[in-house]
């Protein structure tokens, strides 16, 4: 198979993996989230967003949130599109979110312009208070 096939394909998955998502979220109270972004062998970057939610009744629920492709640059504007849509789509408060987790890459977590910087602006700008953010362990380990 040639590249553009793969990579639509795994466009394609990530559409039908997106609908059968996280239909708990008018129920969700509080949320975190944590973002890994990957590049495939086509040099697209696939980005996945990992809920942990929280309802009235303190049950805890984790689930892939969204899968997307991120075509050419991977900005921290690029990726907060995909995070913003993700977020929107769902039907979630951004001032309900308390923390996000991420590789800690500089378009992740860039102090003006990376993912962290303009998540935190969305939940300020929504009356919530400036989420933890945490870079992930795994990642942490391998550096």
């Amino acid at each position: 198979m040639s590249a553009n096939t793969v990579a639509r394909r795994v466009e394609n998955i990530a559409e039908n993996i997106s609908s059968q998502l996280f239909d708990k979220s008018e129920h969700v109270e509080w949320f975190s989230l944590a973002l890994d972004e990957s590049t495939d062998v086509s040099d697209t970057a696939q980005v996945l967003i990992y809920i942990r939610g929280v309802d009235k009744s303190y049950e805890v629920h984790e689930e892939l949130l969204d899968m997307y492709s991120v075509h050419g640059t991977t900005t921290g504007r690029d990726i907060f599109k995909g995070v913003e849509m993700a977020i929107n789509q769902k039907n979630l408060r951004w001032k309900n979110l308390i923390c996000i987790t991420t590789d800690g890459g500089k378009n992740m977590s860039g102090k003006d312009k990376g993912v962290v910087a303009l998540v935190s602006k969305a939940v300020e700008n929504d009356g919530g208070s400036k989420p933890l953010v945490l870079h992930c362990i795994i990642h942490q380990q391998s550096l």
